[in-house]
């Protein structure tokens, strides 16, 4: 493959989903389909991975495809996040929540995540996806005080429920509304 690591080696027309990408990569270890903003599908092969592998994989995973494609067409492309304006802000407002409920944490970085809108480290550094900015203020909130309340509870127990739902009110009802919003611009 003359050491590229990941090249489109042909584009499949898949029913009920349209055109797709197939690549083959060197360091995939698994076959993934990835679905931009644009509708654009992509399938990644593992390179021992046979190109019959790859359709059966697309197969089993149209319906999957079709549901986000669909969110891809509902949920208009965001504008550019201005990222210097979003971290202050994100960071102020971190600041202020701590503050106000009792909490002290190490660090704050700021980052695009794809997957996570945020995170605590066991030094209680936390990490915060700019496209938190985005969202609605008590969505922002609700991700920051988790974060927060990770400082006292490194897990998900009923001690750490108990404490996050005794400042934002239903903390799992937060989160499946976090659900309908992506982490990636």
């Amino acid at each position: 493959m003359g050491g590229l690591l990941n090249r489109i080696v042909e584009t499949w027309e898949v029913p009920d989903v349209g055109p797709v990408a197939v690549a083959v990569s060197d360091r995939a270890r698994y076959a993934r389909i990835t679905i931009k903003r644009d509708g654009t599908v992509k399938l990644v092969l593992p390179r021992r991975a046979s190109l019959e592998q790859g359709k059966q994989f697309l197969r089993n995973g149209t319906q999957w495809i079709q549901k986000h494609l669909q969110r891809a067409r509902v949920e208009p492309a965001a504008p550019r996040i201005d990222r210097a304006h979003a971290r202050r802000s994100l960071v102020e407002r971190l600041e202020h929540l701590a503050i106000r409920h009792g909490f002290v944490y190490n660090k704050v970085f700021v980052k695009n995540q794809k997957t996570l809108w945020g995170s605590c480290s066991s030094a209680n550094n936390i990490n915060l996806n700019v496209n938190l900015a985005r969202l609605p203020d008590e969505l922002r909130d609700y991700v920051l005080i988790h974060e927060l309340v990770h400082t006292r509870h490194k897990n998900h127990s009923r001690r750490f429920w108990a404490a996050l739902n005794a400042i934002v009110g239903d903390g799992r009802q937060l989160q499946r509304q976090l659900r309908r919003y992506q982490p990636r611009s």
